[in-house]
Parts: structure tokens; C-alpha cells; sequence
């Protein structure tokens, strides 16, 4: 009897990377392969690369050297590179790191089984030149591919890729480049996908794309069709949470804050990125929105839905950005009080309108305007957790507290804690989380009251009383 394939995967990148990995996974086993955690414990090495930003990069080649090495070492029968950084620079991979045995693109990833077999079987092919041709943008459907997944995720939440590509053309963003244009799945296929995930167990959904709030734009005559989509999947069995991030941030319209203010499973979160405020820069940016329009979408967020957390990230460091214009970025963050905010250096991206711009800032500056725009923000989300003392709030159990997560440690007012989880307010790995005392199954969902505060996080225990059902019985 010919021994099974062991092939193991990591995945780098965003979400929308994260559900390629999975489906291909889904691949993988579906024909049989088995799947192993650790690279040493496989024959071949899958890495899903991301390629948007220089760090990205770096982070992707450093580990295929990583796997490579392990190769040459004997661990490993084969290395196979897949995802963005491949799409966008598949033969640069090739020639830089030749004893990659597969290069591939954005592909049709359930010929991945026949290309691990094709590898394992057939030894002595030149290294790095079997590759599965990639689909070009506009020709990859997405209509089906995410129908057969192995997740990666913990049991309470799953990402649901509602479309692929974008039709904006940011001065800064690879990414139409790599992904093509806004492809939109229809709701008939994505309640289908919800149903499977809702079996599996899953209860929150978090809703991806490159731009969320264009679903629908491609195939339903320019119609924006999220709110609709939500309607639909909240009628999904098992689904207690939906969850949407990527919107565009003048494309937020008043049946989408319907949804998030009257639909009981649309959390009232939103990760609205503005990337700017400066209208100077947002028109550099080609980002189609002004300074005015953001803040007027900003407190419309807050008028028309009480209570919501609004997410978002800024670009720092753009050519050309001004004191005045990082001042404003400032006054903004101080203001408004995003309850969740990302900030990034702007990274000169090869083959973007902007690569190659004049005026660019040194690092040293773009570093400190990041760091003072996270201390503001860090006092604004400790002022609003230290305000949830002695309150109750519902949250989703994700899984049990690692102590090798923490880069010093876990933290001593952690000590003892043994299971985290996440409030309304929290997308999965991106934002905030509640630590609980005793370990509690990943899924499960109840009232707790918050305790404490860890900086970001908050320390909770539950509250005696049914809410939704029975209070949940820690595991022994």
C-alpha cells in the first residue's frame, strides 16, 4: 500500500489569505492527504505567501527560506509557494530561491493534490519550475471555490469571504494588481456556505473582502447588496454573530446601518478604514473621499447606531505628509475615540501610482508620529474599558489562554486566567480580548460582568444568571 501524503501549511497574510489556505487545505484532505502541524512532521511544506507590503514580503521569503533549509536538511521532501507574493512576483520567487520544488499563483487549488502527487511520485523534475498556470483575475470565479474548507480558525468564528478583488485604484494598493477586479459571490451561494459553517458549529461570521461594501456591485447593475446579504445569512441556524469589516468609507449607506442598529446578529461593529484625513492627502491617495465626507460618515456611525465600535487603520508616513497634516490625523484620533485603531507606515509598493513619489519621509519620523498617534489611541480604549467596570456584556468563548503567545510572559494580572474570548467589540486577532478564570469550550457564549482591565483587554467572570442559556459549566 503506497504511503499517504503528510503535507503541513502556514499561512501568512490577511484573512482573505487565511480562507485560500483553508479551502486548499479542504483540497488536500479531501483527496486524501493528511495534514501535519509541524513542517518537520510532513513531506512537503506549504507556505501561502502575502505580498501587499515590504514587510510582508520579508516576512513570506524569510520563512520559504526557513522551509527550504529544512529541505536541504533532509526534514522535508519538497517546498511549495503559493498566494499573493507568488502572483505578484512568481518568477523573481523562482530565480531568488531555487530549490522551491512549486510556484504558484492565485490558482485553482483543488489541482493542489495532483501537483503534491505529481512532486512526491516523480522525483528528479527541476526544483521550481512546476507550477500550476495562474487564473488571471477577472477569469478566477469565486462562486465555488470556498465551498470545501478545512478550517484554520477556533470553532467560534469562521471568516466568510463574501468576494474577491477591488475596482479602486488607490495610489498606495497592490492589490487589484494581484487580486483583479471586485468579484462578488451571490447570496444563494454564501447562505450555503453559512449553513456548512453553522453545522460545523461555528457562531460568528466575519464577513471579508477587499471591499465589502461594493458586494453585489459587479452583477446586480451597481447595486450595493451587503444589507441584503445580511438579512439573508442571519436567517441562518447556528449563526448568533455577523461581523463586517472592509468597508469603503463613503459607501456606507443608511440600509447598512439599519442592519447594524436593527438586526439582532449584525454586531454593532465596523471596520471602516479612512486611511487618512487630510483631504490633501486623500486626494493623493485617490481615495475619492474628503476630509469633510469622512467625518460627516464618522458621526453619522454614531448618531444612527447608539453604542456602536467603529474600527479603523490610517496610512502614516505618505509623501509628502506635512506636521499640519499628521496634526490632523492627531486631533482625529483624540476627538473621535476610535474604540479600535490600526496605524501602519506607508510602504512604497513597486507598480503602484504612487511608487517612486517625491518627499518621502524619513523613517525615524514616520516611527514617532505611529507611536504618538497608538499612545492616544491605547488612553482612549483603557478610558473606555475602565468605564465597562461592573457592567455585564455577552461574550463568544475563542479558546484557552496561551501563555507562549506573550513575547515577556504572561503578564501577572493575567495569572491564573484560563480561557479568552471576545465582546461585540472585537474582531478575531485584530482587537481586544476578555480573559475569564475558568477554561471554557471554544463556542460558547454567555454574560459575564467585567472585573478588571489588563490595558487593552478586560477581566471578566460570569454572571450567575441564564443569558441566552444556561450559565456554562467550565471544563474539568
Amino acid at each position: 500500500m503506497q504511503e499517504k501524503i503528510r503535507v503541513s501549511l502556514i499561512s501568512l497574510g490577511c484573512p482573505k489569505n487565511l480562507v485560500d489556505s483553508e479551502v486548499l487545505l479542504g483540497h488536500a484532505v479531501g483527496s486524501g492527504i493528511l495534514v501535519a502541524q509541524d513542517p518537520v512532521d510532513s513531506d512537503v511544506a506549504i507556505i501561502n505567501t502575502c505580498g501587499f507590503i515590504d514587510s510582508a514580503r520579508q516576512e513570506s521569503i524569510a520563512t520559504i527560506r526557513e522551509m527550504v533549509k529544512l529541505k536541504e536538511e533532509g526534514k522535508l521532501k519538497a517546498v511549495v509557494v503559493v498566494g499573493c507574493l507568488s502572483e505578484r512576483y512568481g518568477e523573481e520567487l523562482r530565480n531568488q530561491v531555487p530549490n522551491v520544488d512549486a510556484v504558484l499563483g492565485l490558482s485553482d487549488y483543488s489541482r493542489i493534490p495532483a501537483l503534491l502527487e505529481d512532486l512526491l511520485r516523480r522525483p528528479g523534475a527541476k526544483a521550481g519550475k512546476r507550477f500550476i498556470p495562474k487564473v488571471k483575475g477577472g477569469e478566477r470565479k469565486a462562486e465555488d471555490s470556498d465551498q470545501l474548507r478545512l478550517l484554520l480558525t477556533p470553532k467560534s468564528y469562521a471568516y466568510l469571504r463574501i468576494g474577491e478583488g477591488c475596482d479602486h485604484s488607490c495610489t498606495f494598493c497592490a492589490i487589484p494588481a494581484i487580486r483583479g477586479k471586485q468579484r462578488s459571490k451571490s447570496i444563494a451561494t454564501l447562505v450555503r456556505e453559512a449553513e456548512g459553517l453553522a453545522r460545523s458549529g461555528v457562531k460568528e461570521l466575519v464577513l471579508v473582502a477587499e471591499d465589502s461594501t461594493a458586494y453585489g456591485m459587479d452583477w446586480a447593475n451597481k447595486k450595493r447588496l451587503l444589507p441584503e446579504l445580511l438579512v439573508a445569512l442571519s436567517e441562518v441556524a447556528g449563526i448568533a454573530w455577523l461581523r463586517v469589516l472592509y468597508a469603503y468609507p463613503h459607501t456606507v449607506s443608511e440600509a447598512m446601518t439599519e442592519q447594524l442598529r436593527e438586526n439582532p446578529k449584525v454586531l454593532p461593529y465596523l471596520d471602516i478604514p479612512i486611511q487618512h484625513i487630510s483631504s490633501r492627502i486623500l486626494k493623493a491617495m485617490k481615495r475619492g473621499v474628503s476630509s469633510e465626507q469622512i467625518k460627516a460618515i464618522l458621526d453619522r456611525l454614531r448618531c444612527e447606531v447608539p453604542g456602536i465600535a467603529v474600527r479603523s487603520t490610517y496610512i502614516v508616513g505618505f509623501p509628502g505628509e506635512t506636521d499640519q497634516e499628521f496634526d490632523e490625523l492627531m486631533d482625529l484620533t483624540r476627538e473621535y475615540k476610535f474604540e479600535r485603531l490600526g496605524v501602519f507606515p506607508y510602504s512604497q509598493e513597486e507598480g503602484t501610482k504612487a511608487y517612486g513619489l517625491a518627499d518621502s519621509l524619513p523613517r525615524e519620523v514616520v516611527e514617532e508620529r505611529i507611536a504618538r498617534i497608538m499612545d492616544r489611541s491605547r488612553q482612549n480604549i483603557e478610558l473606555r474599558n475602565r468605564s465597562l467596570v461592573g457592567s455585564e456584556i455577552l461574550v463568544l468563548v475563542d479558546g484557552h489562554v496561551d501563555p507562549s503567545s506573550f513575547c515577556n510572559g504572561l503578564p501577572s494580572a493575567l495569572a491564573g486566567k484560563k480561557s479568552v474570548a471576545r465582546s461585540f467589540a472585537d474582531a478575531p486577532e485584530i482587537d481586544c480580548l476578555v480573559y475569564l478564570d475558568a477554561a471554557y469550550s471554544s463556542g460558547t457564549m454567555f454574560k459575564v460582568k467585567v472585573t478588571g482591565v489588563e490595558g487593552y483587554d478586560l477581566l471578566a467572570e460570569p454572571v450567575p444568571e441564564p443569558f441566552p442559556e444556561p450559565s456554562p459549566e467550565p471544563i474539568q
